[in-house]
């Protein structure tokens, strides 16, 4: 009996990991000029006589005209954020639902347990999600950007030092 689920877990996990790790593998060929090219072109980019003497731009400080560069940028970046989150809850809820209807029939009952698991990993990962996102609310309502023509913080520090 035990021998027949560890089986079928064997089973589920290399559907799973088998073809990921081909992906990998191939994608990391060394035979792949066009990527190696990139990953070159990478690697000069960062360590190249110009990437050293570019001044930074401090975090703190808004751009000219006030505004955050790049918005397209994050709104990009938070989209994909919230289509993986959704992707995970959708797996997760499979997961519980797969888990379950094995678990009721009489030759799985092992299953129940990896059902209630998995009950307890999605609480869990709402939890989180609730959290980040208060977080991030409470972050927006706080983090106000100097405007663009203010002098440097150091500066501003100094001056009210005295």
């Amino acid at each position: 009996m035990s021998i027949v689920v560890l089986l079928i877990l064997a089973i589920v996990w290399a559907v799973f990991l088998i073809p990921q790790a081909v992906r990998f593998r191939t994608e990391q060929r060394p035979g792949d000029s066009i990527g190696a090219f990139h990953r070159q072109l990478s690697v000069l980019a960062r360590t190249g006589p110009g990437a050293a003497a570019a001044p930074a731009r401090p975090v703190y400080a808004a751009p000219a005209g006030g505004r955050i560069a790049g918005p397209a940028r994050a709104a990009a970046r938070h989209s994909e954020a919230r289509r993986r989150r959704r992707q995970i809850l959708q797996g997760m809820l499979v997961a519980m639902g797969g888990t379950l209807l094995l678990g009721l029939t009489p030759w799985f009952r092992a299953f129940l347990a990896l059902h209630v698991l998995a009950d307890l990993l999605f609480v869990a990962y709402v939890v989180l999600l609730v959290r980040a996102r208060n977080l991030a609310e409470e972050r927006r309502l706080k983090v106000r950007f100097l405007p663009a023509g203010s002098p440097e913080p150091a500066l501003l520090l100094r001056r009210s030092a005295n």
